[in-house]
């Protein structure tokens, strides 16, 4: 009998945990998942519609199916039945199809609506360029989002934290006087297309991250309280920074190479960085303050070239 009792309290242990603790819990599974809980007990039926972030993924029942609608319309049904009383602090979008721009663009909406602090998209290309004004957006995730406008249209005052890959959003960075983090990547649809630099101008940013395919022009950084700068790309461009980093802490750099078979550089390689000597010197010269570098093997074996290249 004690044993009976024992199991009954044991399985019971979760129920006892405060409401707002569940939320939490059920905040980190699939959207679908949370709506599903719904069926354990009567404390639950409602509990998901108060839950604090939102995790839509398209690979789940509700988008598996050959009518695509029927994943716009649980989105729309389950935002819809939101506890409006709750705060919705953050959504986060993960689309396995390029088409899904209904459920990108639902999601966005509801976001830039209900005063969400955390926004990451994933996928869903939009095919008219969105505009975006929050005052309340701290942190936003861009990718394979498509068109923006461009961001001197972007109204987000309180941004602190923008991350884009794979997304157009014009030929600059700047106006975020509270953006801290800035990370850039793959996002050379931008930067084909126009002649000039592309600007980097934010006067309190303190990271600086620039991943593949950034170097299809010229950039210039003005950002004097940058701390640290990353750069990952396979190529140099010409690098410019303005007043200099006097706050530079830490820089961490990484040209990605393709070796041939035997090990040195491919032909196409030791062409192109032959050509990048000046700029690779010019983003050396822009971190000169920098108490720690970290240059990564392939690029050290890189500028060994490029300085013997020059004797």
């Amino acid at each position: 009998m004690g044993q009976v009792i024992q199991e009954e309290e044991e399985e019971d242990r979760i129920s006892r945990l405060p409401d707002e603790l569940l939320s939490h819990i059920l905040s980190y599974l699939d959207s679908d998942a949370a709506v599903q809980t719904s069926v354990l007990s009567k404390r639950w039926v409602n509990l998901w519609t108060t839950l604090p972030s939102l995790l839509f993924k398209t690979n789940t029942q509700y988008f598996n199916s050959d009518n695509y609608d029927l994943g716009c319309k649980f989105i729309t049904n389950f935002l819809n039945s939101r506890n409006q009383d709750t705060v919705l602090s953050t959504i986060k979008v993960h689309c396995i199809k390029s088409n899904d721009e209904c459920i990108s663009a639902l999601c966005l909406d509801y976001a830039l609506a209900n005063n969400v602090e955390n926004l990451r998209l994933c996928g869903g290309k939009f095919r008219d360029a969105i505009c975006l004004e929050s005052d309340s957006l701290k942190t936003l995730h861009l990718t394979w989002c498509g068109k923006f406008q461009p961001i001197d249209d972007w109204v987000l005052p309180s941004l602190n934290s923008l991350y884009l890959r794979h997304v157009w959003f014009g030929d600059h960075v700047s106006g975020f006087e509270n953006l801290k983090e800035l990370t850039l990547s793959g996002c050379s649809e931008c930067w084909w297309n126009f002649e000039g630099d592309f600007t980097i101008n934010c006067v309190n940013l303190e990271r600086l991250a620039l991943g593949p395919d950034i170097s299809h022009c010229d950039m210039a950084v003005f950002a004097p309280k940058l701390s640290y700068f990353e750069f990952r790309s396979g190529h140099v461009p010409q690098f410019s920074a303005g007043d200099g980093f006097p706050c530079i802490k830490e820089v961490d750099i990484d040209i990605e190479l393709r070796n041939d078979d035997f090990g040195g550089l491919s032909e196409d390689d030791e062409y192109r960085m032959a050509s990048a000597m000046p700029n690779f010197i010019s983003m050396l010269d822009a971190v000169r303050e920098t108490p720690v570098l970290k240059l990564s093997s392939e690029t050290i074996q890189a500028s060994f070239f490029l300085f013997q290249s020059v004797h």
